[in-house]
């Protein structure tokens, strides 16, 4: 009798600490989970909370001023839709705004638009045929503008040529005249050569006059 007494309450005893291990075996998981959960949450990115918010794919909250203006409530509005919590009606434009739109022609209607584009088209294509017939008059002309380009390309080197053979006929003489040779590009070339030619001239007008007065006193004797 005595046994089975001591029996039963061994098994209550056994019971009673297999239930009060349990929730401690849950605190020590519940424990572990949040502090899993900390370091997974923990923001490295350096990023502020409106940009880890579109980040993440949501909207971000209106934190300025400049964010309430009617252009950034219309970005806000085209971009998120009706979930950005903007109200439609601040989107539209004012009765003054409308009328200078149209006044400037900055909206036009459709069949306007297309009656413009069809006769730019037109006006394209008379052009390009007008340059298509240019080109083929030019093509039919081309042999007789080569020969004569070429001809006047043959008459600029002959007279290039001739202007370097007096250009080296210059330099000689006065490399002959001075005693050294001078770069033509010196500006003291021309005035050499000015000063020889009058030199010359000088010289030739004196040896002419010589020759006049010996033929004179021949005449004489």
């Amino acid at each position: 009798m005595l046994s089975r007494r001591l029996l039963v309450v061994g098994r209550a005893l056994r019971g009673f600490a297999t239930t009060s291990s349990a929730p401690e075996a849950e605190a020590t998981n519940d424990v572990d989970a949040s502090t899993q959960s900390r370091v997974h949450s923990k923001d490295i990115s350096a990023m502020r909370s409106r940009h880890r918010v579109v980040a993440a794919g949501g909207i971000p909250p209106m934190e300025y001023e400049w964010e309430r203006d009617r252009h950034s409530l219309q970005q806000r509005f085209g971009t998120y839709g009706l979930e950005s919590g903007v109200d439609v009606r601040q989107c539209w434009p004012t009765l003054e705004e409308i009328e200078e739109e149209r006044a400037i022609g900055f909206y036009r209607e459709y069949k306007d638009v297309l009656r413009e584009v069809e006769k730019n088209k037109l006006e394209k294509q008379k052009q390009d045929a007008l340059r298509l017939a240019e080109l083929e008059r030019n093509e039919k002309k081309y042999p007789e503008i080569l020969a004569k380009y070429q001809a006047s390309q043959v008459k600029k080197e002959r007279e290039k040529d001739e202007k370097e053979v007096v250009l080296e006929k210059k330099i000689r003489e006065i490399q002959e005249y001075f005693g050294y040779w001078i770069d033509p590009k010196d500006p003291r070339f021309e005035v050499m050569f000015n000063q020889k030619e009058e030199e010359e001239k000088k010289a030739e007008k004196l040896a002419k006059r010589l020759e006049k007065q010996k033929k004179t006193i021949a005449e004489v004797l």
